[in-house]
């Protein structure tokens, strides 16, 4: 039997984030709820801050219950604790691996930067039992011995300072391991819903992936395509000889490298469905700041950019599409105090579902 064997259904459904369970979680209303409110100008990670912080907390509270349930034979004993888990993950895959991983004070990132090779594991579990010995020894000298119980649902486990610092470690990897899964999710799911309803909005059709022909007098796009140089867009649009290749990310003034690097992506032609278009770049960001000629070196390459921290970012938006296509639409010339009703409508006719897949 594994130590995951003794992890609650809770804590297994925390361990990684996965856009069903968002979406099980808040609803396909909640999901469309989250992308009206970035569209008027929210910050994604502010809105599934709060989610993200609930996953945390369900994922304490098992781990707690696992320390309560499993570990009552091994917390006096520092070195039998270590040794226990070392011996188990040798033996686990996937998300038992990763448990054991945050018992140890690791990450997945961790084990391949630290530790570098699973082989290595007895090395680092000797070192990793010699900071924390250390560590409880500290701890003592400065704030005296700690004693008590904890008790939840009928287990009990007697605290120690060497107990408390093996789950303090564990707890940081923990949060480490969640909330880069929530981020890294949170991000490429958010990216395809705003884009995509968007889109949908502006009266372009989805398509699942890059068309082998093209009819010109469609209105067209497609999500998250790598083309034939290696280079990734989160949304393609297409209209009458003319293409748009459309980046999104939740970036803000603290990355402004990454927002740069955006702005020289893509090329002035490409060949779509046999047909040569006209490309044009539109990157969409959080926020940028207020030094940043990022602005003009988009316009030097043919490149449009937007903040979505604005909270008509949607018109401005959509005023760009229609400039670079050629076309009109409604949205160019909505309010900002009825965009609010405006997307209220719209997301109600959408199947978000459709940019999940």
């Amino acid at each position: 039997m594994s130590v995951y064997d003794e992890y609650n259904e809770i804590g297994r459904n925390n361990i990684k984030a996965t856009s069903s369970d968002f979406i099980n979680m808040v609803g396909e209303e909640g999901v469309k709820d989250i992308v009206k409110k970035v569209f008027l100008g929210d910050n994604v990670r502010d809105v599934t801050e709060f989610i993200t912080q609930r996953r945390l907390i369900n994922s304490y509270s098992a781990m707690l219950e696992l320390y309560l349930k499993t570990f009552n034979l091994h917390n006096d004993s520092i070195k039998e604790f270590i040794e226990f888990i070392a011996k188990d993950l040798q033996k686990t895959k996937g998300d038992a691996k990763l448990l054991d991983l945050w018992l140890l004070g690791l990450t997945k990132k961790g084990l391949d930067n630290i530790v570098r090779t699973e082989e290595n594991i007895v090395d680092y579990q000797f070192s990793f039992e010699s900071s924390v010995n250390d560590t409880v020894e500290d701890l003592k000298k400065s704030y005296g011995e700690l004693s008590g119980t904890i008790e939840m649902n009928g287990s009990v486990i007697n605290l120690n300072w060497n107990i408390m610092v093996l789950m303090f470690i564990a707890i940081g990897a923990q949060t480490l391991s969640i909330r880069g899964s929530a981020k890294s999710m949170n991000g490429k799911m958010f990216e395809k819903l705003v884009l995509g309803a968007l889109l949908t909005v502006l009266g372009f059709t989805f398509l699942s992936g890059p068309p082998c022909k093209v009819d010109k007098t469609k209105r067209l796009f497609w999500l998250s395509n790598m083309d034939e140089n290696e280079r990734e867009t989160d949304a393609t649009v297409i209209y009458n000889g003319k293409a748009i290749s459309i980046d999104i990310g939740f970036i803000g003034k603290g990355n402004p490298e990454i927002t740069l690097d955006k702005v020289t992506r893509f090329g002035a032609y490409k060949r779509i469905g046999g047909i040569p278009h006209d490309m044009a770049t539109v990157i969409i960001v959080d926020t940028i700041g207020e030094n940043s000629d990022l602005f003009k070196k988009a316009k030097r390459v043919n490149g449009y950019v937007l903040q979505m921290n604005n909270n008509n970012w949607t018109t401005e938006f959509a005023k760009t599409i229609c400039e670079i296509m050629d076309i009109e639409h409604e949205l160019s010339n909505q309010r900002v105090e009825d965009l609010e009703n405006y997307f209220d409508e719209k997301l109600k006719k959408i199947d978000m579902k459709l940019f999940m897949r």
